[in-house]
């Protein structure tokens, strides 16, 4: 799972603001401690700390590959379908949805 950006803007906020600075294990407690379903390693802390330094912010950079080609809708519509129909030919459930 990858962390959202308040997160990883609350990571910056932990590892230094002003002259309250932190090392990177003590923000991996803090951040442990209030979120402890969502743990992080030094190494995480560095690599936001890193990409803000470089890049000036903390969003992940678009991956390159092919994009998803079906939204949300048109997958609920599919398996609607297959539940309908669970012995219906796959070629036949891609042209009655259009894919």
């Amino acid at each position: 799972m990858s962390l959202s950006d308040t997160q990883r803007i609350e990571i910056l906020i932990l590892l230094g603001c002003g002259d309250k600075t932190r090392t990177k294990k003590q923000v991996c407690e803090i951040f442990n401690t209030k979120y402890p379903d969502r743990r992080i390693s030094q190494s995480t802390v560095s690599r936001i700390e890193n990409k803000f330094r470089e890049f000036g912010n903390v969003t992940d950079i678009p991956k390159s590959g092919r994009k998803r080609s079906l939204d949300d809708e048109q997958k609920l519509d599919i398996l609607l379908d297959v539940q309908d129909n669970p012995h219906k030919p796959t070629r036949q459930v891609a042209a009655d949805n259009d894919n």
